[in-house]
């Protein structure tokens, strides 16, 4: 299945004054969040992957899928598809 088609599992948006990081395990992952930005958390489906844990943490969000080891995890940001990585700055995708 194409990143594309993967579900819409999370939508997080920054409403702060600075940046906030979204930290994907248990592969680590990252994406930084300016101030207004939105995005929407994709992952590939899986039996083992929900319910995510999403935790709050200084500067950002751990989120943990259930027992899914790689959810291949995505962002769709300004309607792109990202791929998360270490780490993934949205302000290199305006």
């Amino acid at each position: 299945m194409r990143p594309e088609a993967y579900p819409v599992v999370g939508i997080f948006k920054n409403e702060t004054a600075v940046a906030m990081t979204l930290y994907l395990e248990m592969i680590p992952e990252e994406v930084i969040l300016d101030p207004g930005d939105e995005v929407e958390l994709l992952a590939r489906p899986s039996d083992r992957l929900l319910p995510l844990d999403v935790a709050p943490v200084e500067g950002g969000f751990h989120v943990h899928a259930h027992k899914e080891w790689d959810p291949d995890w995505h962002v769709r940001f300004r309607g792109g598809i990202i791929k998360a990585g270490h780490p993934t700055r949205l302000a290199d995708y305006r």
